[in-house]
């Protein structure tokens, strides 16, 4: 990861068709330069557009830190108008506003036995972290779950890592995957990595704690989108210390609304990741979607992250 964040001009090189609705996009330099080094896990901030207006969006790099001739980014479209869609609509040669990668989910350093466990789009960092571990000759495991076969993207990566550590399961056909088990056993010092939507995250987080595996090792990263967004509904939102009222419709977010407001929370990660934005709650229960807060944080229900929590109340009302 870079040490600060630099604005990155990239050019667009190719584009590869990789499931349906998935494609992955090779990002150079114009004049072919190395790109800004990073780590297994990390991700960069793509500017783009959503709806005709500025947007950004986050995407966890495929690619290996070795090769810093490019970076490749795996994108799921969600068919909602925001930046993935835009992604899809570019051609080769287009130019793009990236931000350098950092990293929130990166590999414990001194684990052993990693096992790491994908959901749909959620393979992209997961898929890195694993070339890494196999061209250092470590062991891990890595669960991958596809709604079918059209749905698995990079099958040719995971043609190439070793035999015997990728588990395919496809949901259409070989029903629920018992977590638990993959969980279970193996190194007494190994970590979980879990990243995909909030379904696979809460089920994981379940599946760590029935055996035994401490909270402090399972790591994980959220990609809502999908069934998470398709039921979501508006709410309002009254910024106490402010006096304004913000109404958060299906596909925003608190943050996002207050951006377009003119207004300038602390934030950082947008994914819910870092903490920065987390916001006292003063009446009201949220919806929450970060991976920051500890389970009896959430049960607790006394912060919200505004980047991505929602409400499961029709008001919430923040101490901001």
């Amino acid at each position: 990861m870079a040490d600060a964040t630099q604005s990155l001009k990239l050019r667009l090189a190719s584009i590869r068709q990789e499931a349906q609705d998935v494609r992955a996009f090779r990002l150079v330099t114009a004049d072919g330069t190395a790109l800004p080094t990073f780590t297994p896990g990390a991700h960069v901030r793509v500017h783009g557009r959503r709806g005709g207006a500025a947007a950004i969006g986050s995407y966890s790099l495929v690619n290996g830190p070795a090769d810093l001739g490019h970076y490749e980014i795996g994108v799921l479209r969600e068919g909602r108008g925001g930046v993935s869609d835009w992604l899809h609509e570019l051609e080769p040669g287009a130019t793009l506003d990236v931000e350098s990668p950092r990293n929130d989910f990166a590999l414990a350093p001194h684990a052993t036995g990693q096992v790491l466990i994908a959901g749909g789009i959620g393979l992209t960092p997961l898929l890195a972290m694993a070339s890494d571990l196999a061209a250092r000759g470590a062991r891990f495991s890595l669960w991958v779950l596809a709604r079918n076969a059209d749905r698995l993207a990079f099958s040719g990566r995971l043609n190439d890592l070793p035999a015997g550590s990728v588990h395919v399961h496809f949901s259409e056909t070989d029903g629920r995957l018992d977590l638990a088990q993959a969980l279970q056993g193996g190194d007494p010092e190994r970590h979980a990595y879990v990243c995909g939507p909030r379904g696979l995250i809460d089920a994981a987080s379940a599946a760590a704690r029935a055996v035994a595996l401490p909270e402090g090792r399972v790591h994980i990263e959220r990609f809502d989108a999908g069934a998470d967004a398709a039921s979501d509904r508006a709410f309002d939102v009254e910024l106490r210390a402010s006096g304004v009222h913000l109404r958060i419709e299906p596909g925003e977010t608190i943050l996002g609304r207050m951006l377009d407001a003119g207004m300038f929370p602390s934030h950082d990660c947008r994914r819910g990741e870092c903490g920065t934005c987390l916001t006292r709650v003063l009446d009201g229960v949220p919806d929450h979607r970060d991976s920051v807060q500890t389970d009896a944080e959430r049960a607790g229900n006394a912060f919200i992250t505004i980047c991505c929590s929602r409400a499961r109340t029709e008001r919430l009302v923040l101490d901001l």
